[in-house]
């Protein structure tokens, strides 16, 4: 993310089961690239099935949900290159895995430098539990409840040297139509980052679609079932609310990032971002951690004005059950049950989230305090204006 759990830079025919069959890819990837259902405790909640977005429902036709997903090796080069102001062109390569490996280890090294503040940032063993997830009778379990899911961590190699990197979850969604809806795929962009001395190349741009297609990758069609490349992707990810940061971090942290944190609102609008409508917060990471009520709760590839209450709560809950408490029951935690209670009710309200444009507000809101004692946010800033 943009810190912390946030991003960091400069710059099933009838009687089918309800999950796509199948296995997880191979933990390791390579590449050269610029309504409501009750749970299994019969409790109403966030099951696979949730409600499609209007404009989805529109141009989707139902259909069968991602056959197999890989169990084989992942390798694809696009051959991709970047022109650097200071150098020709550079090759650049983006790795992933599931495991703590050697691509785990680059990516860590570079991350540990990425993050400062204390509360936002996971630490490597949490990382590894994480990880651990994508394995054996931990993943069994979950994916029962859950459905498939991958959690990945990547980084960008610029010649060689980490120029950025990447943490994500990444997880199907049923649409609306019940057995027959279409799927969505969704992911939260947990950690996102640029590293000091390759930033103003464009890096964020090309992690982000490295990400995009990682996800995709991570998911496969079997004959007759949708493909994944061409599947509606909603990319999740937590941004620091200018407004709510204590001056002092505000300051800590956009003198280590090397960005303001209205810019970094502002760079991440210009890659079609949105600011959700939502009373973010982020569960503590750890029991030595804190909640972080600081956020904001940004999206990628929404088509509307909003987005539908059943797909982020099936989302969010997805997101807090495995990357941020680590194969525990979001519902047993006082800081994400309340969040999926809300998204509960809107769903079976059938009420959006609305969908906020920082771009056009954002020199007028960089005149309020930030922290204080109102602590006014950006997002019920950016409300009060589109009201």
């Amino acid at each position: 993310m943009l810190s912390g759990r946030r991003l960091n830079h400069c710059d099933a025919a009838a009687g089918a089961s309800p999950f796509p069959p199948g296995r997880m890819a191979e933990p390791a990837l390579a590449a050269v690239c610029d309504g409501e259902q009750h749970d299994a405790r019969g409790r109403p909640g966030f099951g696979y099935a949730v409600r499609t977005p209007v404009a989805l429902r529109a141009t989707l036709t139902p259909t069968r949900p991602p056959g197999a997903l890989r169990d084989t090796g992942i390798d694809f080069d696009c051959s991709a290159r970047a022109s650097a102001p200071d150098a020709g062109a550079a090759t650049l390569r983006f790795r992933a895995t599931t495991r703590p490996d050697e691509v785990f280890d680059r990516f860590h090294a570079a991350y540990d430098r990425a993050f400062i503040l204390p509360d936002e940032k996971e630490d490597r063993d949490g990382l590894i539990q994480c990880l651990a997830l994508n394995h054996g009778a931990r993943y069994e379990a979950l994916a029962a409840r859950y459905g498939p899911y991958r959690e990945w961590v990547a980084v960008l190699e610029e010649d060689g040297e980490v120029a950025g990197g990447a943490n994500l979850v990444c997880h199907p969604l049923r649409g609306g139509g019940g057995a027959s809806g279409p799927w969505l795929l969704a992911a939260n962009l947990n950690y996102v980052f640029v590293t000091a001395s390759h930033r103003g190349r464009g890096h964020l741009h090309r992690l982000v679609a490295a990400c995009r297609r990682l996800v995709e990758a991570s998911f496969v069609p079997a004959p007759g079932t949708a493909d994944p490349a061409t599947m509606p992707l909603l990319l999740f990810f937590e941004l620091n609310d200018p407004l709510r940061m204590d001056p002092e971090d505000y300051a800590l942290d956009s003198a280590h990032a090397g960005v303001d944190q209205f810019d970094r609102v502002a760079i991440w609008g210009r890659l079609g971002a949105r600011i959700m409508d939502f009373p973010y917060l982020q569960p503590p990471l750890s029991a030595g951690q804190a909640a972080d009520d600081g956020l904001l709760l940004g999206v990628i590839g929404a088509p509307d004005a909003g987005l539908d209450a059943c797909t982020l709560g099936g989302h969010l809950e997805r997101f807090f059950s495995i990357s941020v408490l680590k194969g525990l029951d979001a519902r047993g935690s006082p800081a994400s049950r309340g969040q999926l209670e809300l998204c509960e009710a809107a769903c079976a309200e059938g009420r959006p989230f609305a969908l906020l444009d920082p771009q056009p507000h954002l020199d007028a809101l960089r005149r309020m305090p930030a922290g204080g004692s109102t602590r006014t946010g950006l997002r019920a800033a950016l409300s009060r204006g589109r009201g």
